[in-house]
């Protein structure tokens, strides 16, 4: 199982329509590859770019796309390496309730995968087509006087191709300390019953992502984060940075 961190915040709230957001981000991690960890573990390296595309084409209801390319590559004794396209989503968020302060919505997408040889170390797990379904619940409020944000998104991944489907929870808070600089602290969990092992056993995978965001104005902002591996079972290890580039319109 390989969970990577996000850097884009995809969040209960829909854009107004006719506005959205993009997302350019860059991330660079190393750690060790699931399987081989403790003594002569083999060590992993990634760096992957992605957009985020989210536009509004009604006030509830939200289009999602996203792309990038990856280079990632395993050294010995796997000694394998995968440089090309990434997972390619794209789908829909609606929101079905909502208040001055919580937001409840739906999402669901789909996934075309950027791999395509199966029998490849670095590649194995990632070239079938998948799906991603998701309710997210999102919340506003006020803490020690800061304007500040909640937001829990729980789902379920299913994917072909061999590998088993994943239960996901990703959680986000946030606060601004100032009008021009937010702080977010992210959990991305994972966990599959596993299939056809050992290839595929069971799997879990937490991974917690501090960050800020500075805006520079309300139509430009960046975003620079660091990503850790807090538990890994039959999972990747991987620490790294993500910088993102966030442009609003």
């Amino acid at each position: 199982m390989v969970l990577a961190p996000a850097v884009a915040l995809a969040s209960a709230w829909t854009w107004p329509e006719g506005t959205g957001q993009a997302i350019l981000s860059l991330m660079g991690g190393e750690g060790d590859y699931d399987g081989y960890s403790g003594p002569g573990a083999a060590h992993e390296t990634r760096l992957a770019s992605s957009l985020d595309l989210e536009y509004g084409l009604s006030d509830r209801v939200t289009a999602v796309v996203e792309g990038g390319f990856e280079d990632y590559a395993i050294a010995a004794p796997v000694a394998d390496a995968y440089r090309g396209l990434d997972y390619s989503a794209a789908g829909l968020r609606a929101r079905l309730l909502s208040s001055e302060s919580l937001v409840w919505s739906v999402q669901g997408t789909g996934l075309v995968p950027g791999a395509r040889d199966p029998l490849r170390p670095a590649q194995a797990g990632n070239t079938g087509f998948g799906a991603d379904w998701r309710t997210l619940v999102g919340s506003s409020f006020v803490a020690a006087d800061r304007p500040s944000f909640a937001d829990a998104e729980f789902g379920y991944r299913t994917r072909a191709g061999g590998p088993p489907g994943e239960w996901l929870a990703d959680l986000t808070l946030g606060v601004r300390p100032r009008p021009d600089l937010t702080l977010m602290a992210q959990a991305f969990g994972a966990v599959s019953n596993g299939t056809r092992p050992p290839e595929f056993p069971a799997a879990q995978a937490l991974v917690v992502e501090p960050s800020l965001v500075y805006d520079f104005n309300q139509t430009w902002s960046v975003q620079v984060g660091v990503y850790a591996s807090l538990r890994a079972v039959n999972a990747n290890r991987e620490n790294g940075v993500v910088v993102a580039l966030w442009r609003r319109f």
